[in-house]
């Protein structure tokens, strides 16, 4: 905090700015995405990305999503971190892979109808008493073995009802968590790679003011050797060109630091370097703004995130409630039982052997289910219940972040313009000073090009503000309406 003390306002807000920007707000839900590579772009022109080809998605992936060994250069653009953040990183693999043991439980809970069938033998002793069918008591030794084929069957059909419905809405809910695993860390990559740019831009502009500051100190010295009275001034710029070096500093700590939770992110090796296709941070455009309103509320109510899930599992529960509750609520539970083979017994240890053949059908009716047969079927419909509240409230959010979004892409531009005027009249106010400084005109000082230096480093955080903001509104309205492939 000490350190910090010295740091002109601004140096702080753009420190603030390229530190804080990786932890934004993620969306709920987000499916795939693909995009063209961004292309370097002025600040008066926003880059606008189009779908790229599934085999260019391939290629990439191949080429990027190699297990790295040691450090190495790897170049990288905002195309590549949506590509590489769905697919390559640990957390959104294991959600995947949760998915398809999902899936598997499902298919084995489809054959439960399936009877069970073993082949064996078997062997039995016995000495001591027994009793006879008149219920007097004998004592017998005798011996007998069974060897053949068991065929035993069971089928419960509301039990086959529940662990399929289990099953299916274990893939859904497994689905659910793998769409909100990588939305959450494709935006949560993406606003990391922002923050690169953001903080390159950042360093970029700071290298600048040093050198202009530079530039006016040796100039305030000559002056100063001249009049004493100016050494005032040579402190003072010394000290701003102090706080200038020290957030350059920070600035290049902030890009490392998100480089290494960028490779994390896509699940590279953290000690890579990545090689930036884009030069500094400008506007970017995914999507159409210009479309009504409505329109992008009904692709987001249609194909959103988390719309398909919740829909399908909303289809899983009411279909298994008019099921369970239906015809097979009756239905008895069947249990069938089939053996054969040969059966050798006799007394002592002396065997005589013959075929045996057993078959039996057993149906039952479990009572105790139509006891508490509408106690379930309320709780069934208390489940479809829940489903239902959080697809409407999920529909309101999709909502309202479509158009706080949008909103949000308009006062961008509009942000972005001023910014850029700001920065104009900034310039030409600082080019002003410092010709005046430097033709020694009447009421010049070196205060003046501080100050308009200031006011220059100021509108330029302004611009690197409005744009982030800008295109996290863009990224966020991109999620909302389902722009990416599932």
């Amino acid at each position: 905090m000490q350190t910090l003390r010295g740091l002109p306002r601004w140096c702080l807000g753009c420190l603030f700015l390229v530190t804080g920007c990786h932890s934004i707000p993620l969306a709920e839900m987000m499916q795939r995405a693909r995009h063209n590579d961004i292309q370097t772009a002025s600040f008066s022109e926003p880059q606008t990305f189009a779908p790229a080809s599934a085999g260019d998605a391939r290629g990439t992936m191949t080429n990027l999503g190699q297990d790295v060994k040691g450090p190495k250069a790897i170049p990288i653009s905002l195309d590549t971190v949506f590509r590489l953040a769905q697919d390559h990183n640990g957390q959104v693999r294991l959600a995947r892979l949760r998915v398809e043991d999902a899936m598997s439980d499902q298919h084995w809970a489809s054959k439960h109808w399936l009877p069970d069938l073993s082949i064996g033998i078997g062997a039995w002793r016995h000495d001591g008493g027994i009793q006879d069918f008149q219920g007097n008591l004998l004592r017998s030794s005798y011996t007998s073995a069974l060897g053949g084929l068991e065929f035993t069957g069971k089928y419960d059909w509301k039990e086959v009802l529940v662990k399929r419905v289990e099953a299916e809405r274990s893939v859904w809910q497994q689905k659910a968590e793998l769409s909100k695993l990588t939305s959450e860390n494709l935006l949560d990559a993406a606003s990391t790679y922002v923050g690169i740019l953001a903080a390159r831009s950042g360093v970029a502009i700071s290298a600048e003011t040093e050198g202009r500051l530079k530039e006016l100190l040796d100039q305030t010295k000559k002056l100063a050797d001249v009049d004493p009275g100016l050494r005032v001034e040579v402190s003072r710029i010394e000290a701003e060109l102090m706080a200038q070096t020290v957030l350059t500093v920070k600035l290049r700590e902030a890009n490392k630091g998100a480089s290494g939770k960028l490779a994390y992110l896509l699940g590279l090796n953290p000690c890579c370097e990545f090689i930036v296709a884009d030069g500094k941070l400008v506007p970017i455009v995914l999507v159409d703004t210009k479309e009504p309103l409505d329109n992008l509320v009904d692709r987001a109510l249609t194909q959103g995130p988390g719309v398909r899930e919740l829909e399908g599992l909303l289809r899983t529960v009411t279909a298994a409630r008019k099921s369970n509750y239906g015809l097979s609520h009756w239905m008895p539970v069947v249990e069938v039982g089939l053996l054969e083979g040969g059966f050798g017994a006799g007394p002592a240890t002396r065997f005589d052997w013959a075929n045996r053949f057993d078959f039996g059908v057993k149906a039952k009716w479990n009572l105790s289910e139509f006891y508490y047969a509408r106690q379930k079927r309320h709780q069934a419909d208390m489940n479809i219940q829940q489903v239902h509240v959080s697809y409407h409230d999920l529909r309101s959010k999709l909502t309202l972040g479509v158009q706080e979004a949008r909103d949000s892409i308009a006062s961008g531009f509009e942000q972005v313009d001023l910014a850029e005027r700001h920065i104009r009249h900034a310039e030409e106010s600082y080019r002003l000073s410092d010709l005046r400084f430097k033709q020694n005109i009447k009421g010049r000082s070196a205060s003046e090009v501080l100050l308009a230096l200031r006011t220059l480093g100021g509108a330029r955080l302004e611009y690197l503000q409005a744009v982030r903001d800008l295109n996290r509104a863009q990224l966020r309205l991109f999620v909302l309406v389902g722009t990416t492939e599932k």
